[in-house]
């Protein structure tokens, strides 16, 4: 059988850095996908992103073959937006499908294209700062963005349903040109929490995954901090990640209840996960929820907002808070602390709802949405 050709257009930067969830995507999406028979992957990067014509050492897709772009990334997007060429059979030539796993598209002539969509940031109302002259001509770029790969690209992929319904809602998108691929939870996750079971964990310590910003709710960490240092004195939270605003990490500096652990790869983060009383998870944007997923995989309750996707992610398996109410959260967390039993409730709940959120089952989505075709756009890319 005629393998599937596909270019895997990538900017090199998301697969060396340390990895965030659009990172983790790109690189378990691209390699399961290389590694499903009836597949064959070229990843299709600018050639300045290369060493030698390959992907850098330190590349999460290296040893993978490359077809290398005579066009920058930043260049590409103004030369593919505006004139519509040159195509991208002609510069990959042979390929069936060009395909995005993060946020870029080009017309792919006679090859099919698809796009992965992961966010919709400045369009969130809940995003502070909405209104900042920045974040308008950020919406007016990703709206301009959006709104041609909804009429033009054969086959978006949203991951997960609540971006589907507003690219449908707010760019036309046909319904028939799309599929949820959804985002995975890595095994570390699980293995910690098969390990869980019996094992001891702290009750005065709480955990926040990502950084101290105000896309990730720093600004509530801060606010939960002071109301736990009121009647939990005793309380820390640890935050771990680097995507920090200085603004509200000078704010979180004079808490002696808060503590910025930095980074962690995915097998350390997991291994700490058990020995915390709850995850704290109160992002004002989240357009999918991996960090929730790989707590409860990891048997760590969620204490949880129900701000965009993440109700919709973490499903029943969240204990829900009104995130505008430290006291509420509070009382979330005394909840926990004072009921061993109730902790593990929802220990278990989580681990059952993050069953089967595996990467495994995200390929194989991609995979049958690019066997299967998609519909004809109706306004195609073929250009």
């Amino acid at each position: 059988m005629t393998p599937i050709r596909v270019a895997a257009h990538v900017d090199v930067r998301y697969t060396t850095r340390r990895p965030t969830g659009v990172d983790k995507h790109v690189a378990r999406m691209v390699r399961g996908l290389a590694a499903t028979p009836g597949f064959e992957v070229t990843v299709a990067a600018p050639r300045g992103q290369l060493e030698g014509g390959r992907l850098p050492a330190a590349s999460s897709l290296a040893g993978l073959p490359v077809c290398p772009l005579p066009l920058s990334n930043r260049v590409g997007r103004a030369v593919w937006g505006l004139c519509g060429g040159p195509t991208f059979d002609r510069l990959c030539p042979g390929i069936d499908w060009v395909w995005s796993p993060q946020e870029l598209w080009a017309p792919g002539g006679r090859a099919r294209s698809a796009v992965t969509i992961h966010g919709l940031t400045y369009f969130e109302p809940s995003l502070p700062g909405r209104d900042a002259p920045r974040a308008r001509l950020e919406r007016a770029r990703l709206g301009w963005f959006l709104g041609r790969v909804c009429r033009r690209a054969d086959l978006v992929l949203p991951v997960s349903p609540y971006l589907e319904r507003f690219l449908v809602d707010r760019f036309g998108l046909d319904p028939a040109r799309s599929v949820v691929v959804g985002n995975g939870v890595d095994d570390v996750f699980f293995a910690a929490g098969d390990g869980a079971a019996g094992a001891a964990h702290d009750r005065d310590r709480l955990l926040v995954v990502g950084g101290l910003n105000a896309w990730d709710g720093g600004e509530r960490v801060r606010a939960c901090a002071d109301e736990l240092a009121r009647r939990l004195p005793g309380m820390t939270i640890d935050v771990v990640g680097t995507m920090d605003d200085p603004r509200t990490v000078r704010s979180c500096a004079a808490r002696a209840n808060v503590r910025r652990l930095g980074y962690r790869p995915a097998a350390e983060l997991a291994a700490m996960m058990p020995g915390y009383l709850a995850l704290l998870y109160l992002p004002n944007v989240e357009s999918f929820g991996m960090v929730a997923l790989e707590a409860m995989a990891a048997a760590l309750p969620v204490i949880a907002c129900r701000l965009t996707a993440v109700p919709e992610t973490a499903g029943r398996a969240a204990r829900y808070v009104d995130e505008d109410r430290p006291a509420d959260v509070v009382d979330a967390v005394e909840e926990l602390r004072s009921d061993p039993a109730a902790r593990a409730r929802w220990a278990a709940l989580g681990r059952e709802h993050a069953r089967g959120r595996d990467w495994a089952s995200c390929v194989a989505r991609l995979a049958a949405a690019l066997a299967g075709g998609a519909a004809p756009s109706t306004a195609t890319g073929r250009s």
